[in-house]
């Protein structure tokens, strides 16, 4: 069974919480839209997001977290607080794997199948991934996606790589303490070697209004990175939109 855990920031740090809750909609019908594979869906968060969608893998894990400052450091200890209630709840599963996914992201609906043929893989880091200003009818290949977006690893977890109470620390855990940038470093990753995801297996969603870290496709300036953005550049086809959910 793969997990998707997706912590999601509370309304009283968001610039538009309809379209906190737009993005974060986008994102569970993507996850749920799995073609095969056992999986499961954890969405943390203060206050549930304003949205019909229901999936029966989804879970809504609601609960009064303290509402972080607007800086960077405080918005990423609420989220690591959230990917550790998430790994609490999948505990009592006992996954193979376990995902985090940004509730502004959408993933391939490959990944549960993926998973599920190699259950005792130690994991993937997803080199590739696509990057995708919102509107746009191009999106754009990214190699070395793992570096810039923060839905690129799938981990092999153990029993211990589950917390058992909220106050055990984070650096225990390889889901929590780990940077996605570090993913490609077994120092990192407690020796264990993932291997790059041999397919693009997430978007990274631009200017949504609400990123606090990343880039902007339209800010790119200079010839090296105009042309590094053309050469990328991926028309948004029906096939592309069904395989993320966009």
């Amino acid at each position: 069974m793969l997990v998707f855990i997706v912590p999601l920031q509370s309304p009283q740090v968001s610039v538009d919480w309809r379209r906190v809750s737009t993005l974060c909609e986008q994102t569970l019908r993507s996850i749920c839209a799995q073609a095969g594979g056992e999986f499961r869906v954890f969405l943390v968060c203060n206050e549930a997001p304003a949205m019909d969608f229901t999936h029966p893998a989804l879970t809504i894990i609601e609960e009064p977290f303290p509402i972080p400052g607007r800086n960077t450091d405080a918005r990423m200890f609420d989220k690591h607080q959230k990917i550790k209630r998430g790994l609490l709840a999948a505990r009592g599963l006992a996954p193979c794997h376990v995902m985090v996914v940004d509730a502004d992201d959408c993933v391939s609906r490959g990944l549960a199948a993926w998973c599920e043929r190699r259950p005792g893989h130690p994991g993937w880091y997803l080199r590739q991934g696509y990057v995708y200003h919102t509107g746009s009818r191009w999106m754009h290949r990214w190699n070395d996606f793992d570096l810039l977006c923060g839905s690129t690893a799938i981990i092999r977890c153990e029993d211990a790589d589950f917390p058992r109470t909220m106050s055990d620390p984070k650096e225990n855990f390889i889901v929590v303490d780990t940077g996605h940038w570090e993913f490609r470093n077994p120092q990192r990753t407690q020796g264990r070697i993932l291997e790059p995801l041999p397919f693009p297996g997430a978007v990274y969603f631009t200017a949504t209004g609400e990123n606090y870290t990343g880039i902007n496709l339209r800010g790119w300036q200079g010839r090296k990175l105009l042309m590094q953005k053309l050469l990328s550049a991926r028309l948004l086809t029906r096939r592309m939109r069904e395989e993320f959910g966009i």
